[in-house]
């Protein structure tokens, strides 16, 4: 069986809610995505062009899984747009959703498939940037067992986050 799984990757400079379960590791906040299906990160790069700002590929992406005739995309899209998903329901979104509502400005996201192989989206000022493929090169290594594995990742989040607040409250 295949391991895989989907990481958000920012500076860790950047604080984020609690309710998202997440972790600091070697100069990068670590955000896990579950992705039991393994093609959200490979179904985005292929719609994702550079330039486009996730607005745009938000816009394009929920019109492209939604509509099934031309005269239905904008009451489809519009419908989308008012639905509300609790941040404890972050595991029943989609990825672009999540990403929308992580609102980074700079951010990467590693798909990580020891099967189908890994794939990247770049994002800086909210702003897809692809183009350079030596700009892939993470600066994580990926040799912690818990980082290959959604499960093990999220306990791992838990207990980070255990202990920061448990500082915090010191």
């Amino acid at each position: 069986m295949g391991q895989y799984i989907t990481l958000i990757f920012a500076d860790e400079k950047i604080e984020i809610d609690n309710k998202i379960p997440h972790f600091y590791e070697n100069g990068h906040l670590i955000i896990p995505y579950i992705n039991e299906i393994r093609f959200a990160v490979e179904e985005l790069q292929k719609i994702c062009k550079e330039g486009m700002t996730l607005d745009e590929i938000f816009d394009f992406y929920i019109i492209k899984k939604f509509s099934v005739n031309e005269d239905e995309k904008i009451d489809v899209l519009e419908k989308y747009k008012e639905l509300y998903t609790d941040l404890d329901d972050l595991e029943n979104i989609y990825l672009i959703e999540f990403l929308k509502r992580l609102n980074l400005p700079d951010f990467m996201v590693l798909s990580y498939d020891d099967l189908a192989g890994d794939y990247f989206l770049n994002f800086e000022n909210f702003i897809y940037k692809n183009s350079d493929p030596n700009y892939n090169k993470l600066k994580i290594r990926m040799d912690k067992p818990y980082l290959y594995s959604y499960y093990g990742c999220k306990i791992h989040c838990l207990k980070e986050m255990e202990a920061r607040r448990n500082n915090f409250n010191v």
